[in-house]
């Protein structure tokens, strides 16, 4: 459902999106890191973001995932989701952004991008529809067109899904099974 005091304008930044970007650590996991003693990394993502993400690449938009930090859970949780854009250990994301346009032709104004910290801004600026986690670094609201309730690994990712897909008017196309 649309939340009755969304502003047009936010609205008109959701219609034409094509393709969502989502940082991993803070966004779709709650941004701890659990490093065991032989150095590798354990990450808790959350199913009904995962599902979310489903519901989206149903109505036809793409997902991408762009995070500084490289963990095969996160190789391993892009396959299980059917996420074919993953790029990792990147620094600098404006870069793999530049890539994801590149591949897909796609246009700014056709691409969200849900961040937490510094390192999005640069992309969240680009980009037409740009999401915050209310637990992102306070420097990265000043950039955001819209900032979830749920928190980042705990529903934020889900919460976007669904309001691009009730913003574009696909809810109901995507989840008919469910309710038939």
């Amino acid at each position: 459902m649309i939340p009755e005091d969304m502003r047009e304008e936010l609205q008109a930044r959701i219609r034409p999106i094509r393709l969502l970007i989502f940082d991993v650590d803070g966004v779709l996991t709650d941004g701890r890191i659990i490093i065991h003693d032989d150095g590798s990394e354990t990450k808790a993502f959350d199913v009904q973001d995962g599902h979310g993400i489903k519901l989206l690449q149903r109505a036809e938009i793409e997902v991408a995932l762009v995070t500084g930090r490289h963990c095969r859970a996160v190789d391993h949780r892009a396959q299980g989701l059917g996420i074919t854009h993953v790029y990792q250990g990147i620094h600098y994301k404006v870069e793999a952004y530049e890539k994801i346009l590149s591949e897909t032709h796609l246009k700014d104004e056709e691409i969200g991008y849900v961040g937490d910290d510094l390192i999005d801004i640069p992309a969240m600026r680009r980009v037409g529809f740009a999401v915050a986690v209310p637990n992102a670094s306070s420097h990265v609201f000043p950039f955001a067109h819209y900032v979830t309730k749920a928190p980042g690994g705990h529903g934020a990712a889900r919460e976007v899904c669904e309001l691009i897909l009730h913003v574009q008017g696909r809810w109901e196309k995507v989840t008919q099974r469910y309710f038939a």
